[in-house]
């Protein structure tokens, strides 16, 4: 059925009571229906602010151990007939990992209030998290899609601390749909719900003879980690999958995943329960093997790196209640791509199957304007963070907006990931962008690959400057220089006419002494005036330097964010405090960390000496204002205000320890 369409606020109430509004019409004076009608037309403005969604966002714990999984559940709600929320987004600081998510349900208020039954709908995302480090995180509030626009909910802060090995609560991290399964005993649905041993020997030999082993690590049950490859170069995907060996009834609770410290991973497997057991030869019995997980992980760096153990806790008729089961170590040996043919501009770990596309937008513009620049890197693989841009005179590249949409595809992990940049251009006439190089290395073909895109011509209509005026043709001087031109001899003295004793010329009053002396004063006045000119010189740019220090920036840059604050402005403030940071860390250390990747940035500066817990600090207050950076629209409110000033204030403390830190 298709519902009519909306009318004004007014018309809706009349709609709502049609049969009291027609009865006393013909009773209501003219002046008293009026004033009826504007009452209704005041409170159409605020039941449409009514109909903003109710954004709230919550943690599973506040406090959690290292490699513990919790979760992150944002809800919005709007009134009936108010557009339905979707699109949930949630980002995290770099020691954080999302194993799973989001999950997304649907939800439902009903309220009673006034004598009015009110009816709201809604979503609920949930994200499963693990940290790798201990430390109090701030993770920005989830954003939800709603009438075109994002909102933001309130960011969650969480305190991790080092892993004590106690019993962990019943949190699943795979996040099963409608979240983790509470007293679920996953995965095999119930006590004594397994096949029983008769079952089992009804079932055809081997149908996995590729997960044979020959011994057995426990007798009943044990869990096994299985590499696709032990040999990768770094960003080289390396597949992992965890089976559960098992040969009678029991239930897994507690399941903790491993932990993979040295790589970037992404979850493969959507929903365990959907896996089913098969049937193997382990040291001359027969079990099952179920599939329980399955993670693609991207080493970051070289060298022998271990996976760590997927842990979980068995419980069954003959090993006893709650028996803590490990599965082995995988370690992966890792190396660089060769050096021989590597392309100039590679990054290490861009490692995949990919294409590039890029357009620009619009190509005609005038001298000193901007053009969008979209950039697309599509395929599988490790995506880069970064593209080299072709920089030259006359062009402006500002820091790229970064968007992606990653997930598992055929076993490896693909989609996109686009740059927006915008490029001012201060040249006129065609002015040509140039070319974006892609270097990777393709691992199915064992050699490099350069992928390229051509960003074309843009015609720039120049902008003409102010007129000058010409000197002037008849000048005084030029005329003095014609006569002289003409006449050259017309100083000289005459012819004599007789003779006479010789008479020298007098004397002139600047011979000797004084004609030297003024013959050296021009050089000796331009060497003066050459070496003031180098002083001044010099005091000018150390003025302008002190002016444009990274230091005296990064004051400006927290001043800009403390406005932005009082203001309201989140995005404003996060962009300020990124400023301020990194020209802190340019002017205690020397590194230009923008240009430098978040992930790579605590390595680089403990080469410099920087503890690592001030780097800690800097890496998550620019992990924050990176995430509220590239939402499309800060939020505003109280909540926003708050949590700007609680970012000045981050930031504030971050620069502070960083101009009092010194290189030993």
């Amino acid at each position: 059925m298709t519902r009519p369409p909306r009318s004004p606020a007014p018309l809706a109430l009349a709609a709502r009571f049609p049969a009291p509004l027609a009865l006393a019409a013909p009773r209501l004076a003219p002046l008293a229906a009026a004033l009826l009608f504007a009452l209704l037309a005041l409170l159409a403005p605020l039941r449409a602010r009514a109909q903003q969604p109710e954004l709230s966002s919550r943690a599973s714990s506040t406090e959690v151990e290292v490699g513990e999984p919790f979760t992150v559940e944002v809800k919005a709600l709007v009134e009936r007939g108010g557009g339905m929320p979707s699109d949930p987004e949630l980002r995290v600081p770099p020691d954080l990992s999302i194993v799973s998510g989001p999950s997304i349900g649907t939800q439902m208020k009903t309220q009673l209030s006034g004598g009015v039954m009110t009816t709201q709908l809604g979503i609920s995302a949930t994200w499963q998290i693990v940290a790798d480090k201990p430390g109090r995180y701030t993770i920005p509030g989830p954003t939800i899609g709603w009438n075109g626009k994002r909102l933001t909910a309130a960011p969650i802060l969480i305190k991790v601390v080092p892993a004590s090995g106690r019993p962990r609560r019943p949190n699943n991290p795979f996040l099963l749909p409608g979240g983790p399964m509470q007293g679920f005993p996953w995965p095999f649905g119930g006590p004594g719900s397994l096949l029983d041993d008769d079952e089992v020997e009804d079932e055809p030999e081997d149908q996995a003879p590729e997960l044979a082993m020959p011994s057995e690590p426990d007798p009943i049950v044990f869990l096994r980690a299985i590499p696709d490859k032990t040999t990768a170069v770094v960003g080289e995907q390396v597949t992992v999958s965890f089976y559960l060996y098992f040969r009678e009834n029991a239930e897994m609770s507690e399941p903790r995943a491993a932990p993979a410290a040295d790589f970037l991973r992404h979850p493969l497997l959507e929903d365990p329960r959907h896996e089913r057991p098969v049937y193997t030869r382990v040291g001359g019995h027969r079990y099952a093997a179920r599939l329980i997980d399955k993670l693609a992980l991207f080493p970051l760096k070289a060298g022998e790196l271990h996976t760590g153990s997927m842990q979980a806790r068995i419980t069954g008729r003959r090993i006893g209640a709650r028996v803590l089961r490990e599965s082995n170590d995988v370690v992966v040996r890792v190396t660089e791509p060769p050096l021989a043919g590597r392309p100039s501009g590679y990054v290490l770990g861009d490692v995949g199957q990919f294409t590039l596309k890029a357009t620009v937008q619009p190509r005609q513009i005038e001298q000193g304007g901007s053009v969008a620049v979209t950039v697309q890197v599509a395929g599988t693989g490790n995506f880069p963070q970064s593209l080299r841009v072709p920089e030259r005179t006359g062009l402006e590249w500002l820091d790229p907006e970064k968007r992606e949409s990653l997930e598992p595809r055929g076993g490896a992990i693909g989609g996109s990931r686009t740059f927006g940049y915008v490029v001012r251009i201060q040249e006129s006439g065609a002015v040509d962008l140039g070319k974006i190089e892609l270097p990777y290395w393709d691992p199915a073909q064992k050699r490099y690959v350069v992928e390229g895109a051509e960003l074309g011509v843009v015609q720039v209509t120049p902008v003409a400057p102010p007129a000058a005026s010409a000197p002037s043709s008849g000048a005084p001087g030029a005329a003095d220089g014609a006569a002289g031109r003409a006449e050259p001899f017309a100083g000289m003295p005459g012819l004599r006419t007789s003779l006479g004793p010789y008479a020298p010329p007098a004397t002139l009053p600047l011979d000797g002494a004084p004609f030297w002396l003024l013959l050296a004063a021009p050089p000796l006045a331009v060497t003066l005036f050459g070496a003031g000119s180098r002083l001044a010189r010099r005091a000018r740019e150390r003025r302008a330097a002190g002016a444009t220090s990274p230091a005296r920036l990064a004051a400006v840059a927290l001043g800009e964010a403390e406005e932005a604050a009082a203001q309201g402005d989140l995005g404003a403030t996060a962009a300020a405090i990124e400023r301020a940071v990194h020209r802190a860390i340019e002017s205690a250390t020397g590194l230009r960390s923008r240009g430098v990747l978040l992930a790579a940035l605590p390595d680089e500066l403990g080469q410099r000496g920087v503890p690592d817990a001030l780097s800690g600090r800097a890496c998550e207050t620019l992990a924050a204002c990176e995430a509220i950076r590239f939402e499309p629209a800060a939020r505003g409110g109280s909540a926003g205000a708050a949590a700007a000033a609680a970012l000045v204030e981050q930031g504030r403390a971050v620069l502070t320890e960083l101009a009092r830190w010194k290189p030993t």
